[in-house]
């Protein structure tokens, strides 16, 4: 399956075709260009007997495509997912070891499968976003605050990629070292109220909240390392923290070292229940939505993501999730 529309295939149009030389007839691949499009593949695939769909898409795509998986497919099982870093934001391709262009993942992918190599998975557990005036959606990260204004930024700026929301982020992070302005506009507190299983988080004003089904959320940090703690629940975490305190802290939080209680409030959870006092701006997988309501994140329905075991092996880290929950084809 191939998204046109998203970034990173937008400026480079001949992906698609270099893609379908690879598949030739070992497989089909269908354009989606609409939420449309992707509820008639996803039916065109399961009435051929797809079990293995690699998408080409960014973290936004993924996320419209879980959420009609239930309806466009039906109940599971589902096809297994192969992510292919296709979109300006790609960190569930990246959280499961795809790097490189479309072409050179999926190429590793056909070798895999053309040597007769075991493909190995890894079950997610995936979010389901309820309330805010819209139906139901499933996605892998979701988060309110500072992250929002932070794609607000980049989505104003020309172009995208790594280097550039890298920049940005030094930009921001230097900002909030010597309290300038830009710091202060993508930190303003919003006031929440949440409760995470039942259990009221003491904090009334926050700098993000946060959840996410996989370990990282870009640029190599693993702030969700829990999420793969127990299965059947997601890592949720809202921070309190000033944007100093932050900055100090973000070495070991960025490596997946647990969060200190004086930065922020954190649990391993399947409800998560966010109470805004005025419309709250959320982002799912990359996609930002407004919610005039209450909004609700619960534990969804698992999905099997093939992991890319074909780059050079690194050290385990917290969060990999390749142990216990770990299968082959």
């Amino acid at each position: 399956m191939n998204n046109p529309r998203a970034r990173r295939n937008r400026r480079r149009p001949r992906t698609a075709a270099a893609l379908r030389d690879l598949v030739g007839s070992e497989g089909t691949l269908l354009d989606v260009h609409c939420d449309e499009d992707t509820r008639a593949a996803l039916r065109t695939f399961r009435r051929d007997g797809v079990s293995l769909l690699a998408v080409n898409g960014g973290d936004g795509t993924l996320s419209r495509l879980a959420t009609a998986l239930p309806e466009a497919w039906g109940g599971p099982p589902w096809p297994k997912l192969v992510p292919l870093p296709g979109g300006s934001m790609n960190n569930v391709a990246h959280a499961h070891g795809y790097r490189g262009s479309p072409q050179r993942c999926l190429r590793r992918l056909l070798r895999r499968l053309q040597a007769g190599e075991p493909l190995h998975a890894v079950e997610r557990d995936l979010l389901l976003v309820e309330g805010g005036g819209r139906p139901a959606q499933l996605g892998f990260l979701f988060a309110t605050g500072a992250a929002v204004r932070f794609l607000d930024l980049w989505n104003a700026r020309e172009g995208s990629g790594p280097w550039r929301a890298a920049a940005l982020l030094g930009a921001t992070l230097a900002s909030a070292l010597f309290g300038g302005r830009l710091a202060r506009e993508v930190t303003r507190r919003e006031a929440l109220r949440v409760v995470a299983e039942g259990e009221e988080w003491p904090a009334r004003e926050w700098l993000a909240v946060l959840a996410g089904a996989v370990p990282g959320l870009g640029f190599g940090s693993r702030p969700f390392s829990r999420c793969d703690e127990q299965p059947g629940f997601f890592h949720a975490f809202g921070v309190t923290a000033s944007p100093r305190r932050l900055l100090l802290a973000l070495p070991a939080l960025w490596r997946g070292h647990p969060w200190r209680r004086h930065a922020a409030l954190d649990a391993v959870t399947r409800d998560l229940l966010l109470e805004p006092q005025l419309p709250l701006r959320y982002t799912l997988d990359g996609d930002l939505y407004l919610s005039e309501g209450p909004l609700r994140v619960r534990n969804g329905p698992a999905l099997e993501v093939v992991v890319d075991t074909t780059r050079p092996p690194r050290r385990p880290r917290p969060g990999d999730g390749l142990t216990a929950r770990e299968f082959a084809r």
